[in-house]
């Protein structure tokens, strides 16, 4: 872990696993194949997003760790091992960041929303943060807000953590035009990464 002059340590997660040898790692967590032929498989869609944060953090100085840089699709409780351990033995705050996009039974369902741990808490105001860039870059897409969950990595963290489920893989139209796009993983790349621009410069 490089040691960089910044407020925070930004700890991404993206969620489940990846592609090897052509073999998607996770069962189910991908998109109906479309009739164009295409499938999201959302934990390369999550790596996609890690990789553009580590990329931009880097790029600006900002301390950051990929938690799970393999394409294998390590459990949860590993996960969060990681992370508790690196927020131990660092003197900064740390920050946990999960990324994933959403799914439903139903095409219709659509949107985008931003998760934190039950109660007030310091994940509160991050969270906000990144709703309030989201309804900026999308205008024209549903806010599905911020909501509590009782999600384990936002559990089980021993710091502010907050998940973002970046539209829906199964709705036609928001896995074409921001899941599956190049433009629309920059987009949605940008909104956190400003978000954490905002956290890094606030007193």
């Amino acid at each position: 872990m490089e040691k960089v002059n910044s407020k925070y340590v930004w700890l991404f997660d993206n969620g489940h696993g990846g592609i090897i040898n052509n073999v998607y790692q996770t069962a189910g967590k991908r998109s109906p194949m479309w009739n164009d032929g295409k499938i999201l498989y959302e934990g390369e869609f999550n790596r996609s997003i890690v990789n553009r944060l580590m990329k931009l953090c880097t790029d600006s100085g900002i301390e950051c760790v990929n938690l799970v840089d393999t394409q294998k699709d390590i459990s949860l409780g590993a996960r969060v091992r990681k992370a508790n351990e690196i927020n131990k033995n660092t003197d900064k705050n740390c920050i946990y960041i999960s990324i994933h996009a959403n799914g439903f039974n139903k095409e219709s369902a659509n949107g985008w929303g931003v998760f934190t741990s039950k109660g007030n808490t310091s994940s509160d105001k991050i969270a906000a943060l990144l709703l309030s860039n989201a309804t900026k870059e999308f205008p024209n897409a549903k806010m599905r807000g911020q909501k509590e969950a009782n999600f384990y990595v936002l559990r089980n963290t021993s710091m502010s953590a907050i998940l973002s489920e970046n539209f829906f893989m199964t709705n036609f139209d928001e896995c074409h035009n921001y899941l599956l796009s190049e433009d629309g993983r920059d987009r949605i790349a940008k909104i956190h990464f400003e978000m954490i621009q905002e956290m890094e410069s606030s007193k």
